[in-house]
């Protein structure tokens, strides 16, 4: 499945995707997934992300007045059926702080009938439109 995904999505999926436990073979399916979807070095620059250390976790900020386009990535349907999951099993949640990113990704990952993009043959994450 090809999603293409913004850097709020990216970051986002990555830390949701951090924050799993789970056995040693399931960690390194993450890591994967996590290594692709990863910003690089220009791109964090581009949005000026910043990494803090709070209470012993990693938390990771960016200057939301920038942005960067939006990438396509490829993912196996065993790591979108282990993104599905990491993403229904969460229970942190922010119902407004979360809805920008989460809800074009709900919209696509869990409908019957997903968003193609016919002219390029690709599932896209929409922005929320209001």
């Amino acid at each position: 499945m090809k999603l293409t995904l913004d850097h709020t999505q990216r970051l986002n999926l990555h830390a949701l995707l951090g924050a799993q436990r789970a056995d040693v073979g399931s960690i390194r399916s993450i890591w994967s997934i996590q290594d692709r979807i990863a910003l690089d070095a220009n791109e964090e620059k581009a949005v000026e992300l910043k990494r803090e250390m709070i209470a012993g976790q990693e938390r990771v900020v960016w200057n939301p007045a920038l942005s960067i386009p939006a990438k396509d990535f490829e993912f196996t349907d065993p790591e979108v059926a282990r993104i599905k999951a990491a993403i229904q099993t969460w229970d942190s949640y922010g119902a407004n702080a979360d809805r920008r990113w989460l809800k074009p990704l709900l919209d696509i990952l869990f409908s019957a009938a997903p968003a193609v993009d016919s002219e390029n043959s690709r599932i896209r994450a929409r922005p929320l439109t209001t």
